[in-house]
């Protein structure tokens, strides 16, 4: 019975969202950005962000990144940094999404974990708005929001910290 409950309101929600017909290239869009957060347990974090996200619906779209992470702290006095990357995914939903108005504000959530053999291997789960420019060619985005590292390195503990990149969407 639960089970018919959710599908009916699932299907009754899907029913109540637009969508455009466009064509899939309206759809599809790629973000380039750089970031930084504040230092948390010593260690300042930098990242290098590539995204392409798919709009499924008029409200809400899904999206795939790849980040080079690059975390700087001090051993011992000297400046030194953990690197990896980090491949994963979220959800992002459109916050202002009136046709009268160029600006757009999302709210996304990811999650990424590290592949290959980074010097810190981890997994990290943000949430964030993200404003840009509603264009069909170069817009600036700047996004704002908190990312909680969960640590797989015995040496580094968990730590979270408030971040903020910029960069653009095409």
């Amino acid at each position: 019975m639960t089970r018919f409950i959710y599908a009916t309101t699932l299907l009754l929600a899907l029913t109540t969202m637009k969508m455009h017909a466009q064509d899939f290239m309206d759809r599809v869009h790629f973000e380039f950005s750089a970031g930084t957060g504040l230092e948390n347990n010593g260690i300042t974090p930098v990242d290098f962000s590539v995204k392409s996200q798919v709009e499924f619906f008029s409200i809400s779209y899904l999206f795939v990144t790849v980040e080079d992470n690059i975390s700087l702290y001090k051993n011992e006095g000297e400046k030194t940094y953990y690197n990896g990357v980090g491949i994963g995914g979220g959800l992002g939903v459109k916050l202002l999404n009136s046709v009268k108005s160029i600006h757009a504000l999302d709210i996304r959530a990811k999650a990424l974990s590290s592949v290959g053999c980074p010097s810190w291997k981890r997994a990290s789960y943000d949430v964030s708005l993200a404003w840009y420019l509603k264009s069909y060619r170069f817009s600036p985005v700047v996004e704002l929001g908190y990312r909680f590292i969960d640590s797989h390195t015995q040496e580094i503990d968990n730590c979270g910290n408030a971040f903020l990149s910029i960069g653009f969407r095409y």
